[in-house]
């Protein structure tokens, strides 16, 4: 990983960007603040539309089965999540 300045970086911004697409790693600090850049590789990226929505489809299609998982009317999102815990679903 190579660290630089924010500074730097915008100097030099095309010669880090080009080092990042060989796979290099770049940190950018900036006062208190670091960033990290680095190549977005193909499984990075969002999902696409049709992907999306056949995903939706598949949830509806398990709901209609019966095999989504609700909260109960009382239940607060912690209690829910504590539930899933113990039961393996999270």
């Amino acid at each position: 990983m190579l660290t630089i300045s924010s500074r730097e970086f915008r100097t030099n911004q095309r010669h880090y960007l080009d080092q990042v697409a060989q796979g290099i790693e770049l940190l950018i600090t900036r006062k208190k603040d670091a960033f990290r850049i680095s190549r977005v590789e193909k499984d990075d990226t969002l999902m696409s539309k049709e992907e999306f929505h056949a995903k939706i489809e598949r949830a509806k299609e398990q709901a209609r089965q019966g095999l989504g998982f609700a909260m109960k009317p009382e239940e607060s999102l912690a209690d829910f999540m504590q539930r899933m815990r113990a039961e393996g679903h999270v």
